[in-house]
């Protein structure tokens, strides 16, 4: 039988079924709150972590809890006790935003969706992100897995836990990330420790995203090598802003792979944006 928890209110929670779980904690249904979950944590995170849920969950509002995974309560071994965890509004019905990518998935599990399903998506997932950054706060490790999508386009925002957040001038730091989706002048980091975010760092793996999922799940910086030193590793090829489907791609040193979806389907203002954002 799983011990009751509290919020720092002092309400009961009782932790029911494991949903999932990974390094840093599990995931559970709770008794008496079925639209959302209890995350728990393997270890009491430290002091500054707890400090941070804290202001999260104070901080809750409507339009965060929108588009994010957003801590709704801190959750407590003993009223008055160390934060052990969190509840967070529980998604259903969505599934890992990278399973779009694939056009043939796409014709499986989502049969009635075309492109304007994909643009919808794009544009809530642009939604999320600028509902973080008027918040004051920064994604950070914008990732593959970042956001579970529904069959509706709605997007939720995940593992807000580890975002960079500024609480009232106090920063928490983002100290993690995935290299394929860190920007160019981030590349050469041998670690995000003690290292302070910046949207526009985000706006580069946002970028990313949205390239994934309008050219079937394609990296920028993925392409035919036209150099001897390309396409040997793509954490090398984004520092060197090899955007394989630049304007002046035979200088960078990428072409597209073949059979690629051409950029030229894009409205010409997408596409400059694509040429800002990886070159």
């Amino acid at each position: 039988m799983k011990p009751t928890l509290y919020t720092a209110t002092g309400e009961c929670v009782t932790p029911g079924r494991e949903l999932g779980k990974g390094g840093e904690g599990a995931v559970y249904d709770i008794e008496e709150f079925v639209d959302s979950v209890a995350k728990i944590y393997h270890t009491p995170p430290p002091a500054l972590k707890q400090d941070k849920l804290a202001f999260m969950a104070a901080t809750a509002d409507a339009q965060l809890l929108n588009y994010v995974a957003w801590p709704q309560a801190t959750l407590h071994g003993g009223r008055g006790g160390k934060v052990i965890g969190f509840m967070m509004p529980k998604v259903s019905g969505k599934e890992p935003i990278h399973m779009i990518y694939s056009p043939a998935h796409r014709r499986q599990s989502y049969p009635h969706c075309a492109w304007d399903f994909l643009l919808y998506v794009a544009r809530n997932i642009a939604s999320s992100f600028a509902t973080v950054h008027e918040h004051g706060h920064v994604v950070g490790d914008v990732n593959q897995n970042s956001f579970m999508v529904g069959r509706d386009s709605k997007v939720v925002l995940i593992d807000s836990d580890s975002f960079q957040i500024n609480a009232n001038g106090t920063l928490h730091l983002c100290e993690v990330g995935v290299s394929h989706f860190t920007p160019p002048e981030l590349q050469t980091m041998p670690s995000f420790v003690g290292f302070e975010r910046t949207e526009n760092h985000d706006n580069f793996g946002f970028a990313l995203l949205i390239f994934h999922i309008l050219f079937g799940g394609r990296h920028p910086y993925s392409g035919v090598p036209l150099i001897s030193d390309a396409g040997n590793a793509l954490e090398t090829d984004i520092a060197h802003f090899r955007y394989a489907y630049a304007s002046d791609n035979q200088r960078r040193g990428l072409k597209p792979p073949p059979r690629s979806i051409p950029l030229s389907m894009l409205p010409g203002d997408v596409e400059a944006m694509f040429q800002q954002a990886f070159t």
